[in-house]
């Protein structure tokens, strides 16, 4: 994926849901700048909307072994039945993001009101209990608990010190890892029913986030409340995760997308040429390693 249309987006429609924050879009009929919209390179030819992105902590992918805080995936639907298109941005622990601190003030708001809704009818109680018990039974109310109690700082002021909610596009986390080109599989869908019709795009430059943004992520995750039951919504496990095991595949089936196949758009008007020659990849990518993937785990990228 690496041509986005630029438009008015916004985070209108947010879930918390048990394993990530998901921003959803509507399903609009054609060009709508309201909604984010982008080509993905497999011979689709043409810009497909955006259905939803949404961030997992922590990411289920890793690059040559390297393990990552978060990623978001943005979901493309491919409306002739020819499967769904999904890129994903990596987050290492590093500088603030602004565009991502955005986000997590609007999921906050989300939380809030769960948490609001369940602040009566012994919840305080409930919060004293797990003083008393400290055994991981698989009981994912008990992990939320335990999170919560041993988490107590309060979130970060995030009204005073970010912009909460409003007009905010996926596509600019593409631009903080200057890089277009990425790994790609086909593979399954990460929940149930897991369906093999996916093309996966993983960005091979993470984009930065910081550790207090990690924990205020991590928080609003864990220790989500649905409203109507007052029942803890996440399932992470005891290693504080919601990401899907890495799944075993043969290495020969990732492709390597790098500026020998295609280099940015600007970058072709600027040097007047479509890719860059073998030997150069050091001029026109951030990341120019494992220009030739080796075998391993289909994750492990």
């Amino acid at each position: 994926m690496h041509r986005p249309l630029l438009g008015n987006y916004s985070l209108n429609s947010l879930e918390i849901k048990s394993h990530s924050l998901r921003i959803s879009y509507p399903r609009v009929d054609k060009e709508d700048l309201t909604v984010p919209s982008a080509d993905i390179p497999q011979g689709w030819g043409k810009f497909l909307h955006v259905a939803y992105c949404e961030f997992k902590v922590p990411a289920s992918h890793t690059l040559q072994g390297e393990t990552f805080a978060a990623e978001m995936n943005c979901y493309i639907i491919q409306k002739a039945g020819r499967g769904l298109g999904v890129f994903t941005i990596l987050f290492e622990i590093g500088s603030f993001n602004k565009l991502l601190d955005q986000a997590i003030c609007a999921f906050q708001t989300v939380w809030q009101t769960g948490k609001n809704a369940c602040s009566r009818g012994g919840r305080r109680d409930l919060e004293e209990e797990v003083d008393v018990v400290d055994n991981d039974d698989g009981d994912n109310d008990f992990r939320a608990r335990k999170f919560e109690n041993t988490n107590t700082s309060m979130f970060r002021d995030l009204q005073e010190n970010s912009k909460c909610g409003g007009g905010w596009n996926p596509f600019e986390f593409m631009y903080q890892t200057k890089s277009w080109h990425f790994y790609g599989y086909k593979g399954t869908l990460m929940e149930p029913p897991c369906s093999q019709i996916v093309e996966h795009r993983v960005f091979d430059t993470p984009a930065e986030m910081s550790i207090g943004q990690l924990e205020d992520m991590k928080k609003i995750l864990f220790t989500h409340q649905d409203p109507r039951t007052c029942q803890y919504t996440s399932v992470h496990n005891k290693f504080e995760s919601v990401a899907r095991p890495l799944q075993p595949s043969q290495r020969s089936r990732i492709h390597r997308c790098t500026c020998r196949d295609f280099i940015s758009d600007e970058q072709r008007r600027k040097e007047g040429r479509k890719s860059c020659r073998a030997g150069t990849e050091k001029q026109w990518m951030p990341n120019p390693t494992d220009l030739v993937p080796a075998r391993g785990e289909q994750w492990d990228l």
